[in-house]
């Protein structure tokens, strides 16, 4: 592989997960010769013992921002998964001496001043405000929600879950214009029905980015991983 097919990857988590649901995208890019890696947000996963009671949106944009300045990571394409849409869309105004490009996958991108909980429908928000105020972290939607079949990813997924911090699923999103230069990609994971999701796929090919549907279901970096690798270097 030569250098200019090599590519930097950072591979962000979704909400209620951490970086494991990235380790088989993860193996098979490293496979393939690619760097990648993939950090975990304040407050889940293997850190979820840390911060889950006041990390924001902007502690998680903080995350990202330090892992690709502390590892001087240049050129690379940033992938934002489900609730981390939000998350990259607000890191990017820090990062564009360090972003190539960005590529959404099955991802919220919330338009300037909106949070992630606005994407919610009528049901969910309510249960989200419910926890917000007894100040305490949301637990995840069932996993029969999501439709997975496989069970032996639900075993896998079951025990991972962790709650997620309140705060970054209510603070607003603040979208940088400057960031509107950097080329975005949008794929969508066809399987999982989910409105905002069809909306924020309009969204981005509006507005110009390439977008793609694969044959996926939410959960793709755990049971499309090869699809969803050879879409994501398609699209790097």
């Amino acid at each position: 592989m030569s250098n200019s097919e090599r590519h930097t990857f950072v591979l962000v988590p979704g909400g209620w997960v951490g970086g494991w649901a990235w380790r088989h995208v993860l193996a098979a890019l490293r496979k393939r010769g690619h760097e990648a890696s993939a950090p975990t947000l304040t407050g889940l996963g293997e850190r979820s013992h840390v911060g889950n009671d006041v990390a924001g949106l902007g502690t998680h944009i903080e995350d990202v921002v330090a892992h690709l300045e502390m590892e001087d990571l240049q050129n690379v394409t940033l992938v934002g998964w489900s609730y981390s849409g939000v998350v990259v869309t607000g890191a990017l105004g820090r990062l564009l001496t360090r972003v190539a490009s960005v590529i959404y996958l099955d991802a919220f991108v919330p338009e300037h001043g909106k949070a992630f909980v606005d994407y919610m429908n009528a049901n969910v928000r309510q249960i989200m405000e419910g926890f917000r105020q007894q100040n305490k972290a949301v637990p995840p939607l069932p996993l029969e929600y999501f439709k997975l079949t496989d069970p032996s990813v639900v075993q896998f997924i079951t025990p991972r879950f962790r709650h997620h911090p309140w705060r970054a699923l209510f603070e607003p999103a603040m979208v940088s214009p400057e960031a509107s230069s950097i080329p975005k990609a949008y794929i969508r994971c066809v399987r999982h029905t989910q409105p905002a999701l069809d909306e924020a796929f309009e969204r981005a090919a509006a507005a110009g980015a390439r977008t793609a549907t694969i044959d996926a279901d939410h959960f793709a970096p755990l049971t499309a991983a090869e699809l969803t690798v050879d879409t994501l270097i398609r699209f790097a």
